[in-house]
């Protein structure tokens, strides 16, 4: 039985759509007796106009301690992909000068790229798997990121091989989501197949709930059962702790 003791896609109530504050997430955490958790709310595109609201709480993230409840407290966002030359929300947006995405990665240490659908997000060829295929790499090369976020559910072709071994060159992870069991067999077949074709490359994974209320954090049962049954290597596994975690981070 796998020991996951770090859960790295948390969403709090700044995303908007989820229902928990951090300390209930670290609570609750505690509670799971993780050892830590990286609050990851969502990095949508913004108007200018709006650098106060939807920008600033990921800038101010500095202000947070290390720890609540004995749980590290890693500083992160979901930045969405915005199109198929990798850039991430709000690379073009200015604030007094200054890119709001470059002023809002500042302090980030741990960042998920994730492909979401809706106004103003990827509207591309769902089906153009060469540019799809492209795209992810060209985010993997982004410096600042870390984690592909659940490529299982994006809805876009891609050429899976090809992105998993440019992971694993450059010292990054896929993440196989719990939350993306929710949406049928098919989505399962697909984070089944990226899980074992990163076995077979060498390629680390992590293992996260995506959690929208405290409740879900630290809890994976679908994800567990899938890579306990292709015998996933354990060692593969990015996050399985808190000294794995930041010996991956500091690459």
């Amino acid at each position: 039985m796998y020991q996951i003791k770090t859960d790295c896609h948390v969403h709090t109530i700044l995303s908007g759509h989820a229902y928990s504050t951090i300390e209930e997430c670290a609570v609750y955490a505690a509670e799971q007796q993780l050892e830590c958790i990286a609050v990851t709310d969502h990095f949508c595109p913004i108007r200018a106009e709006e650098f106060g609201d939807k920008a600033v709480p990921f800038i101010n993230l500095k202000v947070l301690p290390s720890h609540i409840r004995g749980v590290r407290i890693l500083r992160g966002m979901e930045a969405d992909i915005l199109d198929l030359q990798g850039h991430l929300a709000n690379y073009n947006v200015m604030h007094e000068g200054k890119s709001v995405l470059e002023e809002a990665l500042k302090d980030m240490e741990l960042v998920i790229a994730s492909v979401h659908r809706g106004p103003g997000k990827m509207e591309t060829d769902r089906e153009d798997s060469a540019a799809n295929t492209q795209m992810y790499m060209k985010v993997l090369n982004n410096s600042k990121v870390n984690v592909l976020g659940h490529v299982g559910r994006s809805v876009y072709r891609f050429e899976m091989l090809p992105v998993i071994r440019e992971a694993g060159r450059l010292g990054k992870a896929l993440e196989i989501n719990e939350a993306s069991f929710r949406f049928g067999e098919p989505i399962t077949a697909v984070c089944r197949k990226a899980a074992q074709l990163c076995a077979q490359e060498g390629t680390s994974i992590m293992v996260n709930s995506d959690a929208h209320s405290a409740h879900a954090v630290g809890r994976y049962p679908e994800t567990l059962r899938m890579i306990e049954e292709i015998h996933f290597p354990e060692t593969l596994i990015a996050n399985r702790d808190l000294e794995t975690l930041e010996k991956f981070l500091a690459k």
